[in-house]
């Protein structure tokens, strides 16, 4: 059984969707629970992989939240020893500063289901080959340039590096992981921010929902499992 650690920065920002896919394929999700003052552990040799969410942290912000530079350091031993990583929105920024990018603000917020575009890089993509052009849940004021010697994967009209690949390890910009339930559990600790972030999109998100969540959620399992096809794949050479 894969033995996955999950690191959580934020209340409502645990594994949504993802979770399920996990557990239909037998993986073990064991939270870090940053939000809540856990520590984070010492090393990465318990683990098989290793999953980042999101929160609303700047991912360079250490005087305020001085878990990220270590979140960084596990994330770079992780990647170092080859074991599969998938960083989520902030999650994905962390990782992006943990291979040697620059995060930094955007100046505007990208909120609702936004059309990526696959690159070419994605065509044999271990987790994006055979998937078109989608719309995924964005929520994010700030964004990564890419790790040096990264592949960018998907990518935005205005928002250019929405995913990308450096060896085993993976950043997406996107909240694939949110369904109508998590987004509920969103509202009630963030409806003030979304309003002020985008009045329109607050009051009419159940129409982009409605019209978008089911392809999310596709993309959703169709990533998260191939996902564990690469950390299973590393158990069996290990073995």
């Amino acid at each position: 059984m894969a033995k996955i650690l999950v690191i959580q920065f934020w209340t409502t920002c645990h594994l949504g969707e993802i979770a399920g896919a996990f557990a239909r394929r037998g993986a073990e999700a064991v939270y870090c629970r940053l939000d809540e003052g856990d520590a984070l552990p010492a090393s990465h040799g318990p683990w098989d992989g290793l999953v980042m969410l999101g929160g609303a942290q700047y991912a360079e912000d250490d005087a305020n939240h001085p878990c990220l530079g270590p979140a960084a350091g596990l994330a770079r031993a992780f990647h170092d020893a080859g074991k599969p990583v998938l960083g989520v929105c902030l999650g994905s920024q962390v990782l992006a500063r943990a291979l040697g990018a620059r995060v930094h603000k955007q100046g505007w917020t990208e909120l609702g289901f936004t059309a990526l575009t696959p690159t070419a890089a994605a065509k044999d993509d271990p987790l994006l080959k055979g998937i078109p052009a989608t719309r995924l849940l964005m929520y994010h004021e700030d964004t990564f340039d890419l790790p040096p010697g990264a592949a960018r994967l998907m990518t935005g009209e205005r928002c250019r590096n929405q995913a990308f690949r450096l060896g085993a390890s993976y950043g997406f910009q996107c909240h694939f992981e949110v369904s109508t339930r998590l987004w509920l559990e969103w509202l009630g600790n963030m409806s003030e921010h979304l309003k002020a972030a985008d009045p329109g999109y607050h009051a009419n998100w159940r129409d982009d929902f409605a019209q978008h969540e089911a392809g999310s959620l596709a993309f959703c399992e169709a990533v998260s499992s191939r996902w564990l096809d690469l950390v299973e794949a590393r158990l069996a050479e290990a073995a």
